[in-house]
C-alpha cells in the first residue's frame, strides 16, 4: 500500500514543496493555481479576492511515509505558511 498526499498552499511557496520532493526523488503533480474559500476567506487572484493557493499531489510508498511527512513539515515551517497549509493523506493502491 501506498499513501496519496495533497498538499494545499499558498502559491508563493510551492517552489520550496517541489524542489524539496525533486531532491528526495518523490514525483508530484502540481496544479499551479486553485480558486476556493476557506478558513483564510476567498482566493481568486483578483484584486476583490487577492491571494492564490497551490495543490501538489504526491503517492509515496509506505516505507518512504514517515521521512516524507517530516520534510513535508519542515518546508512547510521554514517557507512561514503553517498557517496557510493544509496536508490531506489517504491510502492509494494501483491498479490496471
Amino acid at each position: 500500500m501506498k499513501k496519496a498526499v495533497v498538499v494545499v498552499t499558498d502559491s508563493d511557496a510551492m517552489p520550496a514543496f517541489e524542489r524539496a520532493l525533486f531532491e528526495v526523488d518523490l514525483g508530484f503533480t502540481v496544479i499551479p493555481r486553485i480558486i476556493g474559500a476557506g478558513r483564510t476567506g476567498l482566493k481568486t487572484g483578483d484584486r476583490v479576492h487577492p491571494g492564490a493557493s497551490s495543490l501538489l499531489f504526491a503517492v509515496v510508498p509506505d516505507e518512504r511515509w514517515k521521512p516524507a511527512q517530516a520534510l513535508l513539515r519542515r518546508v512547510r515551517d521554514e517557507a512561514g505558511v503553517a498557517e496557510a497549509t493544509r496536508f490531506f493523506t489517504f491510502d492509494a493502491e494501483e491498479f490496471d
